[in-house]
């Protein structure tokens, strides 16, 4: 009998990283274990791709009975509290302790959302103890994330692996540059970047269309949502949004005095191609370069479903790119471009955040820039003319953290392979 996976993650969501995720995480496994089955399951799907997914108060799913094994594919965990109760899911519901016993349950490389309030309460800490116990194998993507965990159970010791999408194999430096596009005078900077705060997009998407409805959820584990919207159009975060776009939009004005700036859009759960535009419109001379999210059928996500190499031969146009996206950072280091990370999402209440801890990590500190409020970070301009004049480092970085990553795979099938005796012995499909 093949061994049964669900893997779940944001598979149906119009965006890049997530759908990432879900094609590499199946890509993987399938090469380790070829005679498995995959089916995907996302919270917010409705129809034509991946199954809906939801938990219910005793721990039912979708696919309870069916599957010996649920892997979540990367991802964020943000809670408790939850800012909105559809996230319990990725936590296995309001009661993680009676999830669908029968099976085998993985978090790979899961990371904690930017900005998540730490769990201060006891039942908040009791509930990610009951995550923490009901999880087989829990790996997690930054040494923030990690911590949150242990300090959060009483346990030490979460293991922290790399991203999942680390996993794809290195492209060789520039193989996928233009044909014939030689050493320009100007250099040409691509810029994929988003607007900073909540947008009207994002909240349709992922909070939207009485997405609450769809499983049970335990309201004390949630922040209320008049608390999440005060918090979100606060003074501090307009303020902190307003810097981070002046600055930005300043330096690229003054990157095109010497350099072509092309912006490169993608329509996405955030409105990214939105802010691109309005970005581009302030800029002399700016182009835009407008790529298309192909469509999700068929029940799963496969590569050619996810934009990713659209968008890594965008990058690889390009002499450097300016990039605020997580994945965006993955794939332009996976095709040895050239990048500076531009973050809005740095978190003030944890000093922190994703994208920092991904360029940190890969020793890439000083190719990361954001706006701290009255106190600014180093000078972008100056971060982007050094890393336009540096030798290139990027697919050192990648290689490296690639073979971590798919060394985590191999432990991930090792943990499949040994739990599928006893979750497919006396079980009903």
């Amino acid at each position: 009998m093949s061994l049964r996976i669900a893997i779940w993650a944001g598979g149906s969501l119009p965006n890049v990283g997530d759908r990432l995720l879900a094609a590499v995480t199946e890509a993987q496994l399938s090469r380790r274990l070829p005679d498995a089955t995959f089916r995907h399951f996302c919270p917010w799907s409705t129809g034509g791709g991946p199954a809906p997914l939801r938990v219910d108060r005793d721990g039912r799913w979708p696919g309870t009975g069916s599957f010996d094994a649920v892997v979540m594919a990367g991802g964020l965990w943000s809670g408790p509290p939850f800012r909105h109760p559809i996230m319990q899911v990725f936590c296995l519901g309001p009661d993680p302790e009676a999830f669908d016993p029968g099976v085998w349950v993985a978090w790979h490389g899961v990371g904690l959302q930017d900005d998540t309030p730490a769990p201060a309460r006891d039942d908040w800490r009791g509930y990610l103890g009951a995550v923490r116990e009901r999880i087989d194998h829990l790996t997690v993507r930054s040494e923030t994330a990690a911590r949150r965990m242990d300090d959060a159970t009483g346990v030490p010791g979460t293991a922290v692996v790399p991203d999942p999408a680390f996993a794809l194999e290195p492209l060789p430096p520039r193989a996928v540059r233009a044909a014939g596009s030689g050493r320009r005078r100007r250099p040409l900077i691509g810029v994929a970047v988003g607007a900073p705060g909540v947008t009207s997009q994002l909240v349709t998407h992922l909070v939207g269309r009485d997405l609450a409805a769809r499983g049970a959820a335990d309201p004390a584990l949630c922040v209320p949502p008049e608390q999440v919207m005060a918090e979100a159009s606060g003074p501090g975060e307009r303020a902190a949004a307003l810097g981070f776009v002046t600055e930005l939009g300043l330096t690229l004005i003054e990157l095109a005095a010497f350099a072509d700036i092309e912006f490169i859009t993608v329509p996405n759960i955030y409105g990214d191609e939105e802010a691109g535009a309005r970005f581009a419109r302030a800029v002399p001379r700016a182009r835009v370069r407008e790529l298309r999210l192909p469509g999700v059928s068929g029940g799963g996500v496969s590569a050619a479903s996810t934009g990713a190499g659209e968008l890594t031969e965008a990058f690889a146009r390009c002499d450097l790119v300016l990039v605020s996206r997580y994945h965006s950072a993955i794939l332009a280091l996976r095709g040895a471009t050239p990048f500076v990370a531009v973050d809005p999402f740095w978190s003030r209440r944890n000093g922190t955040s994703k994208l920092y801890e991904l360029t940190a990590g890969l020793g890439m500190a000083h190719r990361y820039w954001t706006h701290h409020g009255t106190h600014p970070a180093e000078d972008l301009l100056g971060i982007v003319e050094r890393a336009l004049d540096d030798d290139p480092i990027e697919a050192v970085a990648y290689r490296e953290t690639n073979a971590r990553a798919t060394a985590a795979f191999d432990r991930l099938a090792e943990g499949l392979r040994s739990a599928r005796p006893a979750v497919t012995l006396g079980r009903s499909s």
